[in-house]
């Protein structure tokens, strides 16, 4: 293992997955689009988190089959899947179509994110974890900030959405090829991949492990909130009489992206769950101040209070799942984590539609807030305030100790 997180292959990985949920973030505005076709607000919505539930159900039944020996195809699959997808939704307009795409493109995001988590967790630094995470999540956030804003000034010069999808999904191609030098590297310098996976039941026992399960939770809550505020700001923005909502996104994820890129190693210094629920807590703020906005010139104020809020939460979180996890069940924990990431998002853009049908953004700022502070209450519950730092890894049949005491 390299002990600088700075290397090629890091980088490259950081390079893939931002290059991916780029196709992911391109729809900023794909509920206004499918309304414009004539799609029913519930159905919309539902369109909209069929991609994260395929690559949920794929993450619980396929991630395990996921190692070394065989991630670099699999990325190479993804990449054709998801460029593929993006050029169809030039071609289809119908729901049918329109859900066999997002089923088969969600397919390619797992393939693709799936294979790059188990990657990265090989190679990092155990006592640059935060670090690591930190910056892989910049990785992650930055596609949030740059496409909103691409969409909102390239959309005049388009006859329609799809062409920016496309283009977009042509994008990622290239990155073929970059995965061939990645894997020559690893074998280069000797990274053997590991031919031997974990039982089903030792997996489960894994898994029902108190810091793992109370982890895996708080992912789940924080991107429910980050998906219905992604998807659904614009119409509530249209309500409001704001313009140009996507640059409020623009702000907010630049925040997150400069906290994780000069704050990063706070993550490695300052208490894990400290961090986790302080940015629950002020995310909520966020959340009641939208749902009191009095006028436009506020907007973009509280956008850097989402960003405060949501940029210190995921780094903490993802370095403690490393920390308190043994190495043979690191990628499969890792991928947990994103089986929960598409939960969240499904569970977003869904049930958020759901509760704006029944009443409004007004519900569904005030569920969000709820959520958000319940969310706090119960990870600092949970999880005790001292935290310990793993010296040698847990045995499999060794009861598992509290993330944090």
């Amino acid at each position: 293992m390299n002990n600088s997180v700075l290397d090629f292959k890091f980088i490259s990985v950081c390079g893939l997955t931002f290059l991916t949920l780029c196709n992911v973030t391109v729809f900023y505005d794909f509920h206004a689009y499918l309304l414009s076709l004539g799609i029913e607000t519930k159905s919309a919505g539902f369109l909209i988190s069929l991609y994260s539930l395929t690559a949920m159900v794929l993450y619980a039944t396929v991630s395990q089959r996921i190692t070394l020996v065989n991630a670099y195809r699999a990325m190479v699959v993804g990449i054709v899947l998801v460029a593929g997808c993006a050029m169809a939704y030039r071609f289809a307009v119908g729901f049918w179509l329109l859900a066999g795409v997002r089923m088969v493109g969600g397919a390619g995001g797992f393939l693709i994110l799936a294979s790059c988590m188990v990657v990265l967790v090989s190679i990092i630094p155990a006592e640059q974890s935060g670090y690591a995470f930190s910056l892989y999540s910049v990785a992650l956030l930055a596609p949030y900030s740059i496409m909103p804003a691409v969409s909102e000034l390239v959309r005049p010069w388009l006859d329609s959405p799809t062409m920016l999808y496309m283009m977009t999904g042509c994008l990622l191609l290239p990155a073929a090829g970059l995965i061939s030098l990645v894997r020559a590297q690893g074998a280069a310098q000797g990274n053997i991949p590991e031919k031997s996976t974990p039982t089903t039941s030792a997996r489960t026992r894994n898994l029902l492990r108190k810091p793992v399960l109370s982890i895996l939770l708080m992912n789940g809550v924080y991107f429910t909130l980050f998906s219905a505020l992604f998807y659904f700001l614009e119409g509530f923005a249209r309500e409001r009489g704001l313009s140009n909502p996507g640059f409020f996104f623009t702000i907010q994820m630049g925040v997150m992206v400069a906290i994780r890129i000069f704050g990063g190693r706070i993550f490695d210094s300052l208490s894990k769950v400290i961090l986790v629920a302080a940015s629950m807590l002020i995310t909520a703020a966020g959340f009641v101040l939208l749902f009191m906005l009095p006028a436009s010139a506020w907007a973009m104020s509280i956008a850097v209070v989402f960003g405060i809020g949501m940029g210190l939460c995921i780094p903490p979180l993802n370095s403690l799942m490393y920390l308190i996890t043994t190495p043979e069940f690191r990628g499969y924990n890792a991928n947990m984590m994103m089986l929960v990431v598409h939960l969240g998002t499904f569970t977003g853009a869904y049930v958020g539609s759901l509760l704006i049908d029944a009443g409004g953004y007004s519900l569904f700022l005030m569920a969000a807030t709820l959520l958000t502070v319940c969310g706090a209450v119960f990870f600092l519950l949970v999880n005790p305030a001292k935290e310990i730092v793993l010296e040698k890894p847990l045995e499999m049949n060794e009861r598992a100790t509290d993330c944090c005491g």
